[in-house]
């Protein structure tokens, strides 16, 4: 396990100072990784606490649940346990239990990290795992990039083990006395990856002496080429926010070797590139070098790509929101998949005007019994300047995105719409020489 700090010192995955949460199933591998972790913080200077999921996927979730607890009980250390219920999610988004259990574990980490405010999660992935990662995306069809396999580090998330065995982990575990759980769903070859993992790996390893490492091997060379393609990728023209990576529909007239990066780098900043297959690429290529505007594609890990005008956007699929009608009032009011609108009154509006940030109305022009809301059917919109027509109309106009236009709150009295918050006011409600007192209108959207 002396590789592990190698490891750790070689990829910088752990700085001094860092809260690093350890993601414990119970299982060999996590189990280890806790105790070694656990036994060198304190001279390196850096805190830990472990998180672990209960799946609620087997019955003996919540002993394996208790196990973990009682083993950071006895080291001293925090332990986090969040349960989430794969079995449901996966019937209502139809998705497999692997998949399902995956999308889950990952919110539940990001829940966690907020809400301790760690930097790091540390996997306990090692070398067996990184093999059979690279042979399921060369079986799914991913290409040269899905070769590479696990990154020592993405994100918040590392991986200090890779360079570690399964076999020198269990030597770990049974010199160092370290008990663990075994999963028994690991021998269930249903699942893809133990199937790889009980039924590929042993017929190569008697073929091939060796042939994880040489595996791995081939993921570092494939590496080297992947950085020299992705260092021809000006990821300067993204626009990223924390759901939705826009990619300017220029940027597909590349070389499909670099389209291909540029994709797979987009579905890796918000969510993961697991399950994304050749067909994939290819089908979100095509959508955005001959798709219509608003034409989707839908995609695995609950998301889909749309063509946006002059962008290809990668969305992960939310929760809808409940559509909510709000007073209009003086002070913040949160719109979920927005952000706020902050509404202030003054009689000193005249600096507020030449702000193109901010949306100004006169006081005495917004009727009594307005309210924020979302868009709905028949509402209609008076632009500056004059000129009345619907408010899809003229949101397409505007070129806002179909699948934003439901989120932007709006501010209405009946189906007249007097402001669309982040954009334009009313012409109705517009300062004039009259106005006496204004409102001043400004946003935080949601990073």
């Amino acid at each position: 396990m002396e590789k592990v700090v190698d490891y750790i010192i070689e990829h910088s995955l752990i700085q001094k100072d860092d809260r690093v949460g350890v993601a414990v199933s119970g299982g060999a591998d996590s189990m280890a990784l806790l105790h070694f972790l656990e036994s060198i913080h304190k001279q390196a200077g850096f805190e830990i606490i472990a998180i672990h999921i209960n799946h609620s996927i087997r019955p003996e979730s919540k002993q394996e649940s208790q196990f973990v607890n009682k083993f950071c009980r006895e080291l001293g250390i925090e332990c986090i346990t969040m349960i989430v219920d794969v079995p449901t999610y996966s019937k209502k988004h139809r998705l497999g239990t692997e998949q399902a259990a995956r999308v889950l574990r990952y919110d539940a980490f990001e829940k966690v990290v907020k809400k301790k405010g760690l930097n790091k999660v540390a996997l306990g992935h090692h070398i067996n795992d990184q093999a059979e990662t690279i042979l399921m995306h060369i079986f799914r069809g991913s290409g040269a990039s899905g070769a590479i396999g696990m990154s020592p580090q993405r994100g918040f998330y590392i991986r200090p083990m890779l360079e570690v065995s399964r076999t020198e982990i269990i030597s770990y575990n049974h010199n160092l006395r370290i008990n663990f759980v075994d999963d028994p769903s690991n021998k269930d070859d249903t699942y893809s990856r133990n199937f790889v993992r009980n039924q590929i790996m042993p017929l190569l390893e008697r073929e091939w002496r060796g042939v994880q490492k040489n595996i791995t091997d081939f993921g570092k060379n494939a590496k080297k080429d992947e950085d020299y393609i992705n260092s021809l990728i000006d990821q300067n023209t993204f626009i990223i926010s924390e759901n939705v990576i826009r990619i300017p529909l220029s940027l597909f007239q590349y070389h499909d070797a670099v389209v291909n990066r540029i994709l797979m780098h987009a579905f890796g900043q918000i969510t993961t590139r697991e399950n994304i297959e050749r067909k994939h690429i290819k089908l979100v290529t095509a959508l955005a070098r001959d798709g219509a505007n608003g034409s989707r594609s839908d995609l695995p890990n609950q998301m889909f790509a749309v063509r946006e005008y002059e962008y290809l956007a990668i969305v992960r699929r939310q929760t809808a929101a409940t559509t909510r009608v709000f007073s209009f009032k003086i002070g913040k009011t949160t719109f979920p998949d927005f952000g706020t609108v902050n509404v202030t009154k003054t009689i000193s509006f005249k600096d507020a005007i030449k702000n193109e940030k901010v949306l100004v109305m006169d006081v005495d022009l917004v009727p009594k019994g307005a309210k924020w809301r979302t868009r709905r059917d028949g509402d209609t919109f008076t632009k500056f300047g004059g000129g009345t027509k619907p408010l899809n109309a003229y949101l397409i106009d505007q070129k806002v995105p179909k699948r934003m236009r439901d989120n932007l709150p709006v501010l209405a009295h009946g189906n007249e719409i007097l402001a669309i918050a982040g954009m334009e006011i009313s012409n109705n409600v517009r300062i004039g020489p009259r106005t006496l007192e204004a409102y001043i209108v400004q946003d935080a959207k949601e990073a």
